[in-house]
């Protein structure tokens, strides 16, 4: 029997703000519950299925469980972590973290590019929350 050498844990981590409340930061969390949400992230070259868990809440603050998929039947995980909404304690945006690591399935070639990826991955996250916001502000603008 051949033993493999263990694989080392990359760390991952990525931070951007968004213009939203935590109110709609949970909204889209809930809504994205039991349908995993399909995103292109150019920095993986491939497509990719992004689960969460069902966020846990504070005052200013949203905690929630991340895995990104790799978008294929039975598609092994390639990230794993932490996203974090933290809102501004006067102003109206928020600030999102991930924190997390590479998952083993992630090919060698891939590794380097993770950092990359969370990033690609926030920006996605931010546009798919701030998406509606910005549909709600266009429909209750004066005409």
């Amino acid at each position: 029997m051949q033993v493999l050498p263990p694989m080392p844990v990359a760390r991952v981590s990525a931070e951007t703000s968004a213009s939203a409340d935590l109110d709609e930061v949970c909204r889209w969390l809930i809504e994205c519950q039991g349908t995993p949400v399909h995103l292109d992230l150019p920095a993986l070259g491939q497509g990719t299925r992004l689960r969460l868990e069902l966020p846990l809440t504070a005052p200013r603050a949203v905690l929630c469980a991340l895995w990104l998929l790799e978008d294929v039947e039975g598609g092994a995980c390639l990230l794993a972590g932490q996203l974090r909404f933290i809102a501004h304690p006067t102003g109206s945006h928020i600030r999102l973290s991930f924190t997390g690591r590479i998952a083993t399935a992630m090919r060698s070639d891939l590794l380097r590019q993770a950092d990359h990826a969370a990033r690609q991955l926030l920006q996605m996250i931010v546009e798919l929350i701030e998406r509606p916001v910005a549909r709600a502000r266009l429909s209750a603008a004066p005409i």
